[in-house]
């Protein structure tokens, strides 16, 4: 009889590149990440950073423990899915030890744990990905974490805002536009914060540009690559 449902593991070798994991060649298997906001190859099964990234765990049986007993939340939630995937700007803590991370990326485009004081963990930095109108003309907006935020027609595609995981309400809007300071997700600039000078707008077909600068000069990267941040984030 056929295997029906999702593979629960797969090879370190065909492991996703967002993956912060060093020992691909000395173990074989890896747990895969359950269906959730964030797609496999934009995030990490829980049990893997516990073990493999922060080392909290010294084995996959222990990072489930962890899980289990409830003793790590993500984004204010309880998680006891070891295989439950962590992204892009997800805040993980375990409360019983005070200590609270921030997913960033680094220069390899890895995502990588910073950590991050008890007074951000509320607060969460989301891209807005889709907007559409719902019935009563109410503005939907979709963050790049799979929220749908109700908002106001001043929020546009590309835009970031400050949103309070405690209230799940909208406090601030970061705009992309000249002077944004962004920090670039992907490319060989991958984990750098720079401020944004302009876009480039190439010949149909091509991805459109922007020009960047920060303290090492000025680089172009591709426009989709910008992720709009406040002063909190740093580079990676």
């Amino acid at each position: 009889m056929a295997k029906k449902g999702r593979k629960g593991h797969t090879k370190r070798l065909a492991a996703e590149k967002s993956l912060f994991i060093t020992d691909k060649k000395e173990n074989t298997w890896l747990i895969t990440s359950s269906p959730g906001a964030h797609p496999k190859s934009e995030s990490i099964p829980l049990s893997v950073l516990l073990r493999d990234i922060l080392k909290v765990a010294k084995s996959a049986s222990e990072a489930k423990k962890i899980t289990s007993n409830h003793l790590v939340s993500v984004d204010g939630k309880s998680i006891s899915d070891e295989a439950f995937p962590v992204g892009f700007m997800d805040v993980v803590s375990f409360t019983s030890a005070d200590k609270h991370f921030r997913l960033l990326v680094d220069h390899k485009g890895r995502l990588a744990p910073i950590e991050i004081q008890k007074n951000e963990v509320d607060k969460k930095i989301l891209k807005i990905v889709k907007k559409h109108v719902a019935p009563k003309k109410k503005i939907i907006l979709t963050s790049h974490d799979g929220r749908n935020i109700i908002a106001d027609n001043n929020i546009r595609v590309g835009d970031s805002v400050i949103f309070d995981i405690t209230s799940s309400k909208v406090s601030d809007t970061l705009k992309l536009q000249k002077g944004a300071r962004c920090l670039i997700r992907e490319g060989k600039h991958a984990g750098s914060v720079a401020k944004l000078e302009e876009f480039i707008q190439r010949k149909e077909g091509k991805e459109s540009e922007a020009r960047m600068s920060s303290k090492d000069g000025e680089f172009v990267t591709v426009a989709k690559y910008l992720f709009v941040v406040n002063e909190t984030v740093k580079g990676v």
